[in-house]
């Protein structure tokens, strides 16, 4: 039989976002769904590579969820990023943020065509 869905939602603000962030995943139970040996592979959304924040993951969610991640265990974890006619990733992870947040974390970021960073 198929479980339902988790939901979790978290009332939050700029002081607190990466602690609830992190509060979230676990109340959504993300360990019972992630082996923490096996790589995490995480797609960011970058529609556009201007900063839409409707459009876009935000940088602190980017970070709070590598954080999280990170503390629980998770220490193969990699973002993977598309490139489109419309959308230049690597100009999107400048735009949106997210390099410094790559480099603190020591997060490996590549794109479906192979490049890294």
């Amino acid at each position: 039989m198929i479980e339902k869905p988790i939901v979790a939602v978290r009332k939050t603000q700029p002081a607190t976002v990466l602690d609830d962030i992190r509060i979230a995943m676990e109340n959504a139970r993300f360990r019972d769904f992630l082996d923490p040996s096996a790589p995490v592979i995480l797609k960011d959304n970058i529609s556009w590579h201007f900063p839409f924040l409707g459009a876009n993951t935000t940088p602190w969610q980017l970070e709070g969820v590598i954080l999280a991640l990170k503390e629980a265990g998770y220490d193969k974890i990699v973002c993977v990023q598309n490139e489109t006619v419309v959308t230049n990733a690597f100009k999107g992870e400048r735009l949106n943020r997210y390099v410094p947040i790559f480099e603190n974390t020591r997060y490996r970021f590549c794109t479906t065509s192979g490049n890294r960073t």
